[in-house]
């Protein structure tokens, strides 16, 4: 997928790499035995949110996704201006389920 922000192309992918960041920057945190753990789970937790229309789970979304390096802020400003953020949002959750990392999730969501 490919969006223009600030006048330039950037390419975001949703293979493993953006489910790597999501679990860590969204995943289920824990602790046990006074060590924390991470045990993933970002998309799990990330998909009703999304589906919800939550911008700032987009903007955490697009930013897991990124290929290029385009700044959290910057993403956040193209979110806050965007003419068809409900447009983007169903552009973004086709993605995720047209994945082939994440469609196994996203099914087992629905079960």
């Amino acid at each position: 997928m490919k969006l223009k922000i600030d006048g330039k192309d950037y390419s975001f992918i949703f293979g493993v790499k953006f489910l790597r960041n999501l679990d860590k920057n969204r995943g289920v945190e824990g602790e046990r035995n006074g060590m924390k753990m991470n045990f993933g789970m970002g998309l799990t937790v990330l998909m009703p949110a999304l589906m919800t229309k939550d911008a700032s789970a987009l903007a955490d979304t697009l930013y897991a996704a990124a290929k290029d390096n385009v700044t959290q802020d910057q993403i956040d400003n193209y979110i806050d201006n965007c003419k068809d953020l409900n447009g983007l949002f169903s552009r973004v959750i086709n993605e995720i389920k047209a994945s082939n990392t994440a469609k196994p999730v996203v099914k087992n969501l629905k079960a």
